[in-house]
């Protein structure tokens, strides 16, 4: 049995031993037992969100130390309303609730007031939302893989049995600022597409009961828009001639004043070289050492190229070339970018949604007006 279900099993027990054993039946319908077991739930719940939830593990070791960390990891508290301790405790709670209403029941039933009925009908609500939670505590999952995926990757989705291809991953603007992420996505079954759809932040692909949500958005790793170049040309009998230079990706541009022009042929976002192999190479999709090989062109005949790091100048002897090259600054390319999604199935958003319904209704119950005796309200 899967840790999901012992400790579904071990729910199931507590119930049926709050409803059949007189002792512990009297034990839950409680007021002091339901007090406990609300502030231990509260307890868990501020320590979680004090500690943070469910950060990548190095996370919790530079925030908390060596030791603390990966302590804290092990307790479950870093994932604290996903762990087996808080969902005995939410669950015994609801029972709690559940026996103090069952306890009422017998005279609400006799005395048929509106108030009364309100009364139990959030306690009722309140049960189904807490219910809702231990399901989707104990058969829920939320999964983020690291990975970022470009135009035409595809990555399985093996708890819903279905495929996903991006075709589409960019960042919106809108006045100059960030709108959106946008992910276009093909769903693929069976090595069928069966469907197309957007996902945006909030705004999640469902299939098969999984939902797939926008996690994260990245600039593409291996394009840029246009590259911003510092360039220096010697001239016999004068000073160098130093120009800024706007250069388009993969666009050849002529360097004003001289027979030479350039063009930016290859961006890496996180640029490292092998030195045995003599090659260049991506290191991650992060743009942490972004680098841009540049040709240089002299009427019209190509006579070397360099990689340019920013703040480093040139990769490699450029000695011979007959202007010296920097790469100043560049504009990402969003509309080719990488994205990332968390996958998601909530089996218990039913009964949240049911419970949060039940509860606005009892609220109303207990705010609406009440007809006197002598039939004025």
């Amino acid at each position: 049995m899967t840790g999901a279900g012992v400790l579904a099993a071990a729910c199931a027990a507590l119930a049926a031993l709050a409803l059949a054993v007189p002792r512990v039946r009297n034990w839950f319908a409680s007021i002091t037992t339901g007090v406990w077991l609300l502030a231990a739930v509260a307890a868990l719940a501020v320590a979680g969100i004090a500690i943070g939830q469910r950060l990548p593990p190095e996370a919790y070791v530079q925030r908390y130390g060596p030791f603390l960390g990966p302590l804290l990891l092990r307790s479950g508290l870093t994932s604290v309303f996903r762990s087996w301790y808080f969902v005995l405790v939410a669950w015994s709670l609801a029972l709690s609730i559940l026996s103090c209403s069952l306890r009422r029941a017998r005279a609400l039933v006799r005395s048929r007031r509106m108030r009364a009925v309100s009364m139990l009908a959030t306690h009722v609500s309140i049960v189904v939302i807490m219910a809702g939670g231990v399901v989707n505590g104990v058969y829920g999952f939320k999964r983020a893989p690291e990975r970022f995926l470009g135009r035409g990757e595809v990555i399985g989705v093996p708890e819903g049995e279905f495929e996903l291809r991006v075709d589409e991953a960019r960042t919106e603007f809108r006045d100059g600022r960030l709108s959106e992420y946008v992910s276009v996505v093909t769903v693929i079954e069976n090595d069928e597409e069966v469907a197309r759809a957007r996902i945006e932040v909030n705004h999640p692909l469902v299939h098969n009961g999984i939902g797939v949500y926008q996690y994260g958005m990245l600039p593409s790793a291996r394009s840029v828009d246009e590259v911003l170049l510092g360039a220096r040309v010697p001239r016999v009998g004068e000073d160098d001639l130093l120009l800024e230079l706007a250069v388009p990706f993969r666009e050849q541009v002529p360097v004003p004043g001289t027979d030479l022009s350039v063009k930016a042929i290859e961006f890496y976002s996180d640029f490292t070289y092998d030195i045995e192999r003599g090659t260049a190479e991506l290191a991650s999709v992060w743009h942490d050492n972004p680098a841009v090989l540049v040709q240089v062109y002299q009427d019209g005949l190509m006579v070397g190229d360099s990689w340019l790091l920013v703040g480093f100048g040139g990769h490699g002897d450029d000695a011979e070339m007959p202007c010296r090259l920097a790469l100043l600054d560049y504009r990402p390319d969003h509309d080719d970018g990488l994205t990332r999604f968390e996958f998601s199935r909530q089996p218990g958003t039913g009964l949240l949604y049911a419970g949060f319904g039940a509860l606005s209704l009892s609220l109303f119950l207990a705010i609406a007006p009440r007809r006197k005796p002598g039939g004025r309200s």
